[in-house]
């Protein structure tokens, strides 16, 4: 027994695909408006601090290997790599945390401090004569805090708007004349 052929299938299919792309322009109309009526987008991507972990295991684990180096892994602005040497010195693991940038001031990513434990202070791996104290101090550092026995290292913390309070000032009052050590 043949089958008679159907007919008016193609143009159902035509109307129903029709309707279903006006729906979806529709809703993306709808979305383009939605936002463009908000005053700016905030996307944050990503935590704003580097989690280091449990700060006494990583006290530990510097006290026996030395002070441990973090490679940037991240897309920062302008292909700009901050890998972080991260430092505990002392004896609480509360206390006593620095981290700062991995590399000498004006050096190539691949030019690091390297731990000296003898000396007890980083010298640069392209150039022996640069060195820096074992607290990193005078580097590009990033506040590290321990809370609750973890630590983090604030690596944004140069990015974020700060507020600030106009500076005070004490005139003297009238009649005082400023001692001159004369």
């Amino acid at each position: 027994m043949p089958v008679e052929r159907s007919r008016g299938h193609a143009g159902r299919a035509l109307a129903v695909s029709g309707v279903g792309i006006a729906v979806i322009a529709l809703v993306l109309y709808g979305v383009s408006i939605l936002s463009s009526r908000q005053d700016s987008l905030d996307v944050r991507l990503g935590d704003q601090t580097f989690d280091g972990g449990d700060a006494e295991d990583l006290a530990d684990e510097i006290a026996d290997r030395g002070p441990i180096f973090y490679a940037d892994i991240g897309d920062t602005d302008g292909g700009d790599k901050r890998d972080i040497i991260l430092q505990h010195l002392g004896d609480d693991p509360d206390e006593g945390w620095y981290a700062f940038r991995a590399q000498p001031p004006g050096e190539a990513r691949d030019c690091t401090w390297l731990w000296q434990p003898d000396e007890e202070l980083f010298r640069a791996r392209c150039d022996d004569d640069l060195t820096a104290p074992a607290d990193g101090e005078g580097l590009e550092g990033y506040p590290v805090e321990v809370d609750d026995g973890r630590l983090d290292v604030d690596l944004n913390f140069d990015r974020r708007p700060t507020t600030t309070v106009a500076p005070t000032t004490t005139a003297p009052e009238s009649g005082d004349v400023p001692d001159d050590g004369g």
